[in-house]
């Protein structure tokens, strides 16, 4: 097998094998440092939304939020995750749902420190949400069996934000939530992190491509 081959074919592995590991967080608000919030949800509504402003630039490879114990023993559910467009002050909803991305993740909560904090993470695939520096969005997450933690709130370790945490209780004519209105819950926030791959990330693919490129041009003289 020739040496770009191989090459490429390296490269190619160690994206994929870190591509969950290593990220930048362009958006973070921790529990129990600058969080504050706790709400039930409802699997058609409330649907909990929190405002955020990355602090970079990149496609989101992966979510993580916290939230107390779910009721599911195994601690593992399915959520609808939805990034939407700002609409100053609340989720993009003209027209009714307008969203910029949406998903159901399965993310299984784990409670390192045993307070009944639980935290979740999911990775978002495929990648084709980018998110840009300084622009406001909305995040959302809805489920039937969890609630949010809170704390004394303070403001994002990474990243910003504009505005407090609002909760929908419409349905639309699916029957799924974020159809408004929206509702402000004052002085409160959701804590949850934003990741995207590290500029790292990119150079490899680069190298990668590049190796592919120099067996094309080997086999081209060759031939």
């Amino acid at each position: 097998m020739k040496r770009s081959v191989l090459f490429s074919m390296l490269v190619s592995g160690i994206i994929l094998t870190t591509q969950s590991v290593h990220a930048t967080v362009i958006y973070e608000s921790l529990p129990g440092s600058n969080t504050n919030h706790m709400s039930k949800h409802g699997q058609k509504g409330p649907v909990l939304a929190d405002d955020f402003t990355p602090s970079g630039s990149g496609r989101v490879s992966s979510i993580e939020w916290w939230g107390s114990a779910p009721l599911n023993p195994t601690g593992t559910d399915t959520f609808e995750v939805t990034f939407h467009p700002d609409a100053g002050g609340t989720p993009n909803t003209t027209p009714a749902g307008a969203k910029l991305s949406q998903g159901f993740v399965h993310a299984t909560g784990v409670d390192p420190d045993g307070d009944g904090i639980f935290h979740y993470f999911a990775n978002w695939s495929p990648m084709g949400l980018f998110l840009a520096e300084g622009v406001d969005y909305w995040f959302s997450v809805a489920n039937s069996q969890s609630s949010w933690t809170w704390a004394s709130g303070l403001a994002p370790s990474v990243g910003s934000e504009q505005y407090d945490a609002v909760v929908s209780t419409g349905v639309g004519p699916d029957g799924g939530p974020h159809f408004g209105p929206w509702n402000y819950i004052a002085d409160q926030d959701f804590a949850f992190r934003i990741n995207v791959p590290e500029p790292a990330l990119f150079a490899l693919m680069g190298l990668g491509l590049a190796g592919f490129g120099c067996r094309r041009q080997r086999e081209k003289k060759t031939s």
